[in-house]
């Protein structure tokens, strides 16, 4: 751990002349520093005691004696506290405190935990990834050879038929449409990813017909749009090694709007809701940022001097004085998850509570604290009522405060990022306040009037259009069949469909048996 430099000595194991609590005290007897967070051992008799609060945010002060009771605990303006409860705001300083009643020698010790949570909790909402659907080599015993020797629709082909393929390897992936039409040979597999752009239904591998979320196209239908094949199109990616999606405009939208409620008459999940504000956040440059730690070296961060030091005093700032002062969610990528994930990943989230508790540090002055704080995000993983637990991610580092309560930014070289656990392997690249956005992401056809004339949640339900009856949605087939595609070219779909993703109830829909079964594809995951 870091030194640094002394702040107006050591405090531990000796007696303080704190004057203006021994004047609230006693004219006469001095008065005994206790380690904030810590304890003194072997004591006798009544005596006062002071420990030094550094924060003007406040939190808890609890006391604890092995012997006697605890009584009048003050604060620097004198007022007396209830022990265990909150000090308030600009209390930063000394608080006092008697023992009294003690027979036998006793051990003081002092606790300090301070809670923030943003007044608006930000829902969890899914990342939406463009990833394209795929036929794979299974990921554990399979036979190396790629099975599937045709090809349908306009899927594209990613290994040679009846060449060698590695485990998980991608055989074939979605075409310019975005609808996986291909079905696999027996030694092959199929996934399944949650898309924007996805029709209302998924062939398994084992012809189990799955309901999956289609927001794009049901919102085509209901307002006449081509916003789905528009995603597939520009948006789709076919890189296997990058999973770029929509965390940033889900992160978001959870901490400016509502958690959305779909007015009856859409026919639409809160989940495809969830997506559509997703989509509409969905470009960085929408969004003006206020106040900011940004440009985070990853670390992960360790005791002693490393590049993430230089940032901690900063980052702490923020949540102090955002998240505990204003009760508003920070704006986060905080980067990936344990336990094999890389430092470039992106997992934009809302940091909306911490949990910190503070202890002194031995040999340091009063305002150089020890902090262990859990913070908490919404998930970015939340599908189908699946994974709605928070992300926690847990640091501990060491700072200092200067005497106005707040985090002294001034010399950087005196604090110590030690650590990083929990849900997280890196440091954040950023935490950020979020002050303003306009909300129009890249896809053209969704715009924010529409998606708010759907949320009852968000000023829908003024709207009497889609207070009756959900309309019966049309399959991507069916529905895009020989439609005029503006700002795409051409049309998707201009004969009958084929292969086994066209679509229950599609043209050309081969009739292999199925079985509709909803709220269970998240078995179609596999794991990246």
């Amino acid at each position: 751990m870091r030194i640094g430099i002394r702040l107006g000595g050591a405090m531990f194991g000796v007696v303080a002349a704190l004057y203006g609590a021994t004047a609230r005290a006693d004219a006469t007897e001095r008065v005994v520093a206790v380690p904030l967070g810590g304890s003194l051992e072997a004591r006798e008799g009544e005596h006062y005691y002071g420990v030094y609060i550094p924060t003007r945010f406040g939190g808890v002060l609890t006391v604890k004696s092995t012997d006697g009771t605890v009584e009048e605990i003050k604060g620097p303006n004198g007022a007396i506290r209830s022990n265990g409860q909150e000090v308030g705001v600009d209390q930063q300083g000394w608080f006092t405190f008697k023992v009294a009643g003690a027979k036998k020698r006793y051990k003081v010790e002092t606790k300090f935990v301070q809670t923030a949570q943003s007044a608006k909790k930000p829902w969890n909402f899914y990342y939406w990834p463009t990833k394209a659907d795929s036929l794979h080599e299974p990921w554990a015993g399979g036979n190396a050879r790629v099975d599937t020797l045709q090809l349908q629709g306009d899927d594209v082909w990613l290994a040679a038929p009846g060449g060698y393929i590695a485990p998980g390897q991608d055989i074939i992936m979605a075409g310019r449409n975005g609808i996986l039409e291909t079905s696999p040979a027996a030694g092959d597999d199929a996934t399944w990813f949650p898309n924007l752009y996805d029709d209302l239904f998924w062939m398994g591998p084992d012809k189990t017909l799955f309901q999956t979320p289609s927001p794009l196209l049901k919102y085509d239908q209901l307002f006449g749009t081509s916003a789905r094949i528009w995603e597939a199109v520009n948006t789709q990616n076919h890189d296997i090694s990058r999973w770029p999606g929509h965390c940033l405009g889900g992160a978001v939208a959870s901490i400016r709007f509502n958690d959305p409620v779909p007015a009856p008459g859409t026919g639409m999940t809160k989940d495809e809701l969830r997506a559509l504000y997703a989509e509409l956040g969905e470009n960085h440059l929408n969004h003006r940022i206020g106040d900011y730690a940004t440009d985070i070296p990853a670390g992960p961060p360790r005791p002693g001097p490393d590049p993430t030091d230089w940032k901690v005093s900063r980052v702490h700032a923020m949540l102090e004085t955002h998240i505990r002062g204003e009760r508003i969610a920070l704006l986060s990528n905080m980067r990936a998850f344990p336990p094999r994930g890389s430092e470039a990943e992106v997992w934009n989230q809302a940091i909306y509570k911490y949990v910190a508790e503070y202890k002194s540090i031995p040999g340091r002055g009063p305002r150089a604290v020890m902090i262990s704080i859990d913070l908490h995000a919404n998930t970015g993983s939340s599908l189908n009522g699946q994974d709605e637990k928070d992300r926690i991610v847990k640091y501990e580092y060491s700072l200092v405060y200067g005497l106005d309560g707040r985090v002294d930014e001034t010399n950087p070289a005196a604090a110590d990022w030690i650590s990083v656990g929990g849900e997280a392997l890196f440091a954040p690249l950023n935490v950020m306040v979020v002050l303003e956005s306009q909300w129009s992401g890249h896809n053209p056809y969704v715009t924010l009037e529409n998606v708010l004339s759907l949320d009852l949640a968000n000023g829908g339900a003024a709207n009497p259009r889609f207070a009756g009856k959900p309309p019966e949605f049309l399959p991507v087939a069916q529905y895009e069949a020989g439609r005029s595609l503006p700002g795409v070219g051409g049309t998707m779909f201009a004969g009958a469909p084929s292969g086994a993703n066209a679509g229950a109830g599609a043209p050309g829909y081969d009739g292999s048996p199925a079985t509709a079964r909803r709220g269970s594809f998240f078995g179609f995951f596999r794991g990246r």
